[in-house]
């Protein structure tokens, strides 16, 4: 199948190596050993993020223990964990002088855990050396191991969220090794048993229809969840998921409608929109009102 050229509006300029914002953020990074989803899954707001002196930390290794379609984070042996990266993560959170961080994972389906301990072990280093700092985690699904959730919960981050992707057909595209209902009681569990904000993000652009999207959003505001963003699906390369559709800006208003009539309140739909896109401002935003 052919594949559709990427759209003017959604290309990126590439960040400058030169830009001083930018530099500080590599050489933090470099000086503690630190990954970026930024870089591993070729963010579009890579360059924007570094420039304003900010970037979302990958933990636990660069490859994944899961093989999603639609993803550029490398796939094959996980790595040991890295003791000292938790507190490495709270040592470059004090010298880019953040005041809201964002720190996920890859998928570790190898550990005991999952990986909910050494996420645990960053915030609370975090909360050691930056006390005043909010701290949103973007996590997996940790198989939907109800230990692992209170582990998450009992370490107290001000946001979770956890990535729902897409609608539940195209599970079995995109995301093989994944289970619909299990992420979404991932995210209802810590609504229903903590006063942590939680979160969710989907992409479009998979083959997902209106009446899909009409579903997904009543099942996330049925879990709970107090924000949702949504952005465009772009292939990483020629092996990754084909695109089905572009949506324009004003198609993503419409998304945006859809889900304040399903009742999510916060939103952030763009075609460039990630995860932690914004991140800080809408937390803020939540918190104000």
């Amino acid at each position: 199948m052919d594949r559709m050229r990427l759209p003017d509006y959604l290309k990126r300029p590439l960040a400058r190596v030169d830009e001083p914002s930018a530099k500080k953020v590599r050489e933090i990074l470099k000086k503690y050993n630190l990954n970026t989803v930024c870089d591993g899954a070729r963010c579009p707001n890579k360059c924007e993020c570094y420039s304003n002196l900010t970037a979302t930390f990958l933990i636990m290794g660069k490859t994944c223990t899961r093989n999603c379609a639609f993803c550029n984070i490398s796939q094959c042996n996980p790595c040991e964990l890295d003791k000292d990266e938790p507190l490495n993560v709270a040592k470059a959170v004090c010298d880019m002088g953040l005041k809201y961080c964002v720190i996920t994972s890859v998928t570790r389906d190898d550990l005991d855990d999952y990986g909910a301990g050494h996420f645990a072990k960053t915030i609370a280093y975090i909360r050691e050396l930056s006390p005043e700092t909010k701290i949103e985690i973007l996590t997996p699904d940790f198989c939907g191991s109800i230990e692992s959730l209170i582990t998450i919960i009992s370490s107290k981050p001000d946001v979770f969220n956890h990535n729902l992707e897409t609608v539940p057909r195209l599970y079995s595209s995109a995301r093989q090794m994944a289970n619909y209902k299990t992420s979404l009681e991932v995210l209802k569990y810590i609504k229903q048993n903590s006063n942590i904000v939680t979160k969710t993000g989907i992409m479009v652009g998979l083959g997902e229809t209106l009446e899909e999207l009409k579903a997904l959003f009543c099942d996330i505001k049925s879990a709970g969840v107090d924000i949702l963003t949504c952005g465009q699906y772009i292939a990483p390369s020629k092996k990754h998921l084909n695109v089905e559709k572009y949506y324009k800006q004003e198609e993503f208003a419409l998304l945006e409608n859809m889900a304040k009539d399903a009742g999510i309140k916060y939103t952030i739909f763009a075609p460039l929109a990630r995860s932690s896109y914004k991140a800080a401002q809408t937390y803020y935003r939540l918190m104000s009102e």
